[in-house]
């Protein structure tokens, strides 16, 4: 028995499981953009459509850009093809279009013929007709409540997706948003981690001076810090800077001549 893409029915049934699997596994050195291209390269592979792409909602929006309605900026994560990525685009400054649809309303939204819908998305039609696509498929990428970005599909026949097909597109999204918030938690965890070896790194030193002043000139740490706050001010340097000074040469004279800067 055979599926209507011409792959051993077994066969592509593995495929797909393997699919799943993989956009399910992340690791803490996971390359920035990694799974949604393998979202694209899998629905390339397991469904029948011409190209795909992905938009994601950032975590935090920096100023300027465009944002949805979850307060996010939406950002072009992943495009089989240069101008797909330049339609995804379009749809993003327009606000408008159906993978904005996906996004607000947390539902699939397709357009079963471009042609028939130059009414209500005129200038998406026009760029997608030249492009030569003829429908389009967005799926959410959703959980519970909280939206992370959409899947879009493309293809160059007319039509919806069958139902089969839009229960695959369905779960392979499922798959990557389970993979997309995994990797969020692993990359905040590891820009906290990160954050902590700085702040650690800035205060050693500090602690270091703070107990040499404190021995030589017979201070209370807490009055050694102030003496260094103090003087990093008044030569508009950092404490830190101030305090690696003085670790390095612990005997020099104190305080630097000159506002010495390292």
């Amino acid at each position: 028995m055979s599926d209507p893409m011409g792959a051993p029915y077994g066969e592509h049934e593995h495929a797909f499981v393997r699919g799943l699997l993989s956009l399910m596994q992340v690791h803490a050195d996971t390359v920035p953009g990694a799974l949604p291209r393998r979202l694209v390269a899998h629905c390339l592979a397991l469904l029948p459509v011409d190209s795909a792409g992905v938009l994601l909602i950032a975590p935090a929006a920096p100023k300027g850009r465009k944002r949805s309605g979850t307060g996010g900026a939406i950002e072009v994560a992943a495009s089989s093809h240069e101008t797909l990525r330049g339609m995804e685009a379009y749809q993003i400054g327009t606000a408008q279009g159906p993978c904005i649809e996906a996004l607000r309303t947390g539902r699939p939204h397709h357009v079963a013929d471009f042609t028939a819908h130059r009414s209500r998305w005129p200038g998406l039609a026009l760029r997608a007709t030249a492009a030569g696509y003829r429908a389009m498929w967005a799926e959410p990428l959703h959980h519970d409540d909280h939206a992370v970005g959409v899947l879009n599909l493309y293809r160059r026949a007319t039509g919806a997706l069958d139902p089969r097909d839009q229960e695959r597109a369905r779960a392979l999204a499922r798959a990557a948003t389970t993979g997309l918030l995994l990797q969020r938690k692993l990359d905040d965890r590891r820009l906290r981690i990160d954050q902590l070896q700085q702040a650690l790194s800035t205060r050693i030193p500090i602690e270091q001076a703070k107990g040499i002043l404190a021995g030589r000139l017979a201070l209370s740490p807490d009055a050694a810090f102030e003496m260094l706050r103090t003087h990093a001010r008044a030569h508009q340097m950092r404490v830190h800077d101030l305090a690696r000074v003085l670790v390095d040469d612990p005997t020099g004279p104190w305080p630097p001549p000159n506002g010495h800067r390292p």
